[in-house]
């Protein structure tokens, strides 16, 4: 198969995929949405002011595939976020969302992203932070950081990410 006609074959191949999903066009980018924390997290009435809160993005933790284990990497970044969470006593809440790359089945990938989400919860309350604080989300493969057709970009949609919520700061 010849350059151009693997070039023909993956545009007609994007132009088949449905508009929700994203797109990306540049090898180790994703031009979609950034990912975020959920939506539907619960704020008592009266801690909830205009502009009193804020979401602080720690350092993801990275697994290997198909793995729910923590490298020595995956555990010093923990290490760095216990140490913030514990300097900041304002934290009413921590997210925990668990992604993975699309290979494999989505039922199996929505399994191993809730078991890699609850392996940094185990951590970080070893560490001493209050596992009640802690909300669990498993994406499993839904809301890539990148491109899953490149071992790059699957490398990097093999994550945990945490975030800190600070009310009245």
């Amino acid at each position: 198969m010849t350059k151009k006609m693997f070039k023909q074959l993956v545009i007609s191949a994007a132009l088949a995929i449905p508009a929700n999903y994203a797109i990306a066009t540049t090898p180790g980018l994703w031009d979609g949405p950034s990912s975020s924390p959920q939506q539907s997290l619960h704020v008592p009435e009266n801690e909830l002011q205009q502009g009193s809160f804020e979401y602080v993005s720690l350092s993801p933790v990275y697994f290997d595939s198909d793995k729910a284990t923590l490298t020595r990497e995956g555990q010093q970044a923990l290490d760095a976020a216990s140490e913030y969470l514990h300097k900041h006593a304002n934290i009413r809440r921590i997210l925990v969302d668990g992604h993975t790359d699309a290979k494999g089945s989505t039922n199996y990938n929505d399994k191993l992203s809730d078991r890699r989400a609850k392996i940094v919860r185990n951590y970080l309350a070893v560490k001493g932070i209050d596992p009640s604080l802690i909300n669990l989300a498993g994406m499993g493969e839904h809301k890539p950081v990148d491109q899953n057709w490149t071992r790059d970009g699957r490398q990097r949609n093999r994550h945990v990410s945490i975030y800190a919520i600070h009310w009245n700061r």
